[in-house]
């Protein structure tokens, strides 16, 4: 399994697909999550305003931007953000940001950002007759997976309500359902993992609280989700509907954004650089974010790894539900069983998973 490590500096921490670490995930960027990138509640309010008018739709914009183009206040704050990461982690601005909305806390199956109309296409013909893709698209597209991955996928979150625990789970180093039972060796050709990371049959999760103002940033192919209720991976069952009203308890108002090279083709058949008319927000927005200097990287709490303990709670399966058909899943069912931490059995994922701030990592095991 491809170990957290510190995001790399120079021109590979964000220059869009850097050739030696696509190659090679020795150096690949870790999980990472920084507080108080927003200035202050008005201007996630203001955010949140104009993404509840978008709706979950998908849209693209070329950066950096351009002083002759119409720019939403969205575009413009994700513009910002990126380039105070690029003065403060040092990289390339030119690429493509692809970003979309979401107001309520739903569940979230696992999955990996893809090319979505790309994938569909594919469904709906065959990989032969759609050319070669390994050419058209050399940083994006994996052929082990048959999908095209984004660089970098990020969630910025604006508002969060007062009972919501709705942390994103991202499982580091593993694409697909079938990757979560898959040994690290088996996944060294597929995900160009390096030969000298250690081979484990454990599967490394992060666990990110839904924090307003918080900014996660993860690698681009790698499994994500947002389980509702939280402990649904291990509950038998679900009763009821959801609550969704109102947003000041159940609101879950987030951004997720991608970033894909500016020499390859966008995502296909999403809107590119669409000019918007009402710009009222963004010509009032003094600051779009605040400075990277002020930004607060969070620790990762690192739970240990070792050998079980007598609690018997460690042999007990955490069962994750997968999004999409077989061939994204990349796995026959709806479902993969993975064991509870050797230390702390699911109790370790419960706490994790309730957390109202604490970044965890953690580790389940492939049984």
């Amino acid at each position: 399994m491809l170990p957290i490590i510190a995001l790399v500096s120079a021109s590979a921490a964000l220059s869009v697909f850097p050739t030696a670490s696509r190659t090679k995930l020795s150096s690949s960027a870790e999980v990472q999550v920084w507080d108080n990138v927003l200035p202050n509640e008005g201007q996630r309010a203001a955010l949140h305003e104009y993404s509840s008018k978008l709706g979950l739709g998908h849209r693209c914009f070329s950066r950096p931007l351009s002083e002759a183009r119409r720019n939403n206040v969205i575009e413009r704050t994700l513009d910002a953000i990126l380039a105070e990461m690029e003065e403060g982690i040092e990289g390339s601005g030119r690429m493509v940001v692809e970003y979309w909305t979401r107001q309520e806390w739903r569940h979230i199956e696992a999955h990996a950002d893809v090319d979505e109309n790309l994938s569909k296409r594919i469904d709906q013909r065959s990989l032969d007759d759609c050319g070669d893709l390994q050419s058209k698209y050399p940083t994006t597209y994996l052929q082990s997976y048959g999908h095209r991955y984004p660089a970098y996928g990020h969630v910025l979150y604006l508002q969060v309500g007062t009972d919501v625990r709705g942390p994103t789970c991202i499982f580091h180093g593993r694409s697909t359902g079938g990757d979560l039972l898959r040994a690290t060796h088996d996944l060294k050709s597929s995900r160009g993992i390096s030969d000298d990371v250690e081979d484990r049959e454990e599967v490394q999760l992060s666990i990110v609280p839904a924090v307003s103002g918080r900014l996660l940033r993860f690698d681009g192919r790698d499994l994500h989700a947002v389980p509702r209720p939280t402990d649904l991976w291990m509950i038998p069952f679900v009763k009821g509907s959801a609550d969704y009203e109102p947003r000041e308890v159940w609101g879950r108002s987030v951004i997720l954004f991608n970033i894909w090279p500016s020499d390859e083709e966008p995502p296909l058949d999403v809107p590119l650089d669409r000019i918007e008319d009402d710009l009222q927000q963004s010509q009032t927005m003094h600051a779009f974010c605040n400075s990277f200097r002020n930004w607060k990287e969070v620790r990762i709490f690192r739970r240990e790894s070792s050998s079980p303990s007598s609690d018997s709670q460690t042999n007990e399966s955490v069962k994750v539900w997968l999004l999409g058909n077989e061939r994204r899943r990349d796995h026959p069912l709806r479902t993969v069983s993975l064991l509870a931490p050797a230390v702390g059995g699911r109790d370790a994922v419960r706490e994790a998973l309730e957390e109202k701030s604490r970044v965890t990592e953690l580790w389940l095991r492939q049984q």
